[in-house]
């Protein structure tokens, strides 16, 4: 009897699983996010990276499923947008502004699928996701 619980709970697991895992808000650093290496005599108020000022609750309002134009009028038009084989990648800077360190600018990619729907989110630091997920 113990047996077939434990079976029953693990498949149930796992056909459950990749729902919970979700595709929103992950970090990825290495998903070929746009990187500077300037020299310190170049880091002048040119190169501070700037951001569209968003809210948490409106970056929330995009999930899996989402058309490519309702990504588009919530966020606005990407800074770069990209095709990769049957993926299409937008990319964002966007500004929150936080209690704790007053402006953060983060990089945000929309990854979406062959229909045009959003398949996935990435943000470039963990600092971006926690303030998403609510662990930051």
């Amino acid at each position: 009897m113990l047996k077939r619980v434990s079976i029953a709970v693990l498949a149930g697991a796992i056909f459950v699983g990749p729902a919970f895992a979700g595709g929103l808000n992950e970090q990825k650093a290495n998903m070929r996010f746009e990187s500077v290496t300037p020299a310190l005599t170049e880091l002048d108020a040119n190169f501070v990276r700037d951001g569209k000022p968003v809210t948490v609750e409106l970056v929330r309002q995009v999930e899996i499923g989402a058309a490519q134009e309702q990504v588009a009028s919530l966020l606005g038009q990407p800074v770069q947008a990209a095709k990769r084989g049957n993926t299409s990648v937008w990319d964002y800077n966007l500004k929150f502004t936080t209690a704790r360190d007053g402006e953060i600018v983060c990089q945000y990619k929309v990854l979406f699928d062959k229909t045009q729907k959003v398949d996935e989110t990435v943000w470039r630091r963990p600092q971006c996701r926690d303030l998403m997920t609510g662990r930051g």
